[in-house]
């Protein structure tokens, strides 16, 4: 049984990469994955401009303590001459006069019909914003694997960019097995629950830009379930949540051996132990999860989110806090556990309270869950007040 970073690790090294690239509008790019490295077409500002409404002059000038105002610069205009001994009425953003060495703002000088007294103290470049301070043409902006954000998006517009190359979006096929299982709506017989599980990781998926094919639910027999997966192979990424145990009906382990190869059988964490990873044919990775609700949406944050990154070139970092503990908790050491838990400040300090209700099939408290504590394999636990580490979720 591998450790947690061993598990990560194996499955990262075995990850098939995307290949194929397309180019969409810069509108539609926002959550999709980088494929090549974009570059500023433009400097940034592109011209020198003022950074305040005020009065463009020459310092020199200036110090004569009184300027007459001569002409106006505002948003839109081409670069205006400033001549000399004057002062230049000038906006926020507006194209800075030739000639001109500062910008004064209007609070601080006073105005008498067209002429402007000036303070005592007047610093050369003061208020102006440099043509390409921020970035020039031609400047990295991000490689490949980077996840757009509406802030890059922003950025990209400001730096000239309308077109962006991306990957294409992979594809999943996504299902739950059991015997049990019921889709909600429907009325629950004697020994059924409610599915929840392909939902979430329907959900998960598509809000990482993932075409999700909803493969619905399916009985624990093996006719059925190799009837569901005959098409496996067309698909980047295959993820079944159930049956991937070592009970008489887990049979996952045995049809996905059937069908391909597994690299990976457990991984030593609390929830999740049971979770499987392999091929099938050269294009599709596997992901057997456990049933247990908290189990599968654990090893989903852990292992699937991660490959899916990888698929795109990119590096999943989730952030990891500091915290302290808002209460005690005890455990026989031995796996790698993530604790859901509420983070929250007080004092200014960062407080992580962990929530009643530890049991994987326990959805109950994910109504005040807002991260995980780890607890790592060779500690018994902590009391309150001790140093943690926290996952947000």
């Amino acid at each position: 049984m591998l450790s947690l970073e061993d598990a990560q690790a194996a499955i990262l090294n075995a990850i098939r990469p995307a290949r194929a690239i397309e180019r969409v509008a810069l509108e539609q790019a926002c959550g999709r994955f980088v494929a090549a490295l974009l570059t500023a077409q433009v400097d940034h500002p592109a011209f020198d401009n003022s950074a305040m409404d005020g009065y463009a002059l020459r310092v020199d000038d200036g110090r004569a303590g009184e300027l007459p105002v001569a002409g106006e610069s505002s948003g839109g205009d081409p670069p205006k001459s400033l001549a000399p001994r004057t002062a230049m009425r000038i906006f926020t953003g507006a194209p800075l006069p030739v000639g001109a060495d500062t910008v004064v703002i209007q609070e601080d000088v006073e105005r008498n019909g067209d002429t402007v007294r000036l303070p005592a103290e007047l610093t050369l470049g003061e208020n102006i914003r440099r043509r390409g301070e921020d970035f020039n043409a031609g400047d990295a902006l991000y490689d490949r694997g980077r996840r757009l954000s509406a802030l890059d998006v922003a950025l990209l517009a400001t730096a000239g960019v309308d077109h962006v190359p991306v990957y294409a979006r992979p594809r999943a096929f996504v299902v739950a097995t059991g015997n049990e299982l019921v889709v909600p709506g429907r009325p629950l017989a004697p020994g059924q629950i409610y599915e929840s599980n392909r939902l979430a990781t329907c959900l998960q998926l598509r809000a990482l830009g993932v075409d999700v094919i909803d493969g619905g639910t399916v009985r624990d027999e093996p006719a059925a379930l190799r009837a569901l997966l005959v098409d496996a192979a067309q698909y980047d990424f295959v993820i079944t949540s159930g049956g991937a145990s070592v009970g008489d009906h887990d049979l996952i382990k045995k049809i996905f051996g059937e069908l391909g190869t597994i690299h990976l059988w457990k991984a030593r964490i609390k929830p999740g132990k049971p979770i499987a990873f392999g091929h099938i044919g050269e294009r599709t990775h596997f992901f057997a999860l456990p049933g247990n609700p908290l189990s599968s949406l654990v090893t989903y944050k852990l292992f699937v989110e991660p490959a899916v990154i990888a698929w795109h070139h990119g590096t999943s970092s989730p952030l990891m806090l500091p915290a302290q503990a808002a209460n005690d908790f005890r455990r026989r050491a031995g796996r790698t556990e993530f604790l859901r838990a509420r983070i929250y400040v007080e004092g200014g300090r960062l407080l992580a309270e962990v929530l009643k209700g530890q049991g994987s099939h326990q959805l109950g408290p994910l109504r005040f869950t807002n991260g995980l504590i780890r607890v790592e394999a060779d500690s018994s636990g902590f009391v309150k007040g001790d140093a943690v580490e926290v996952m947000q979720i």
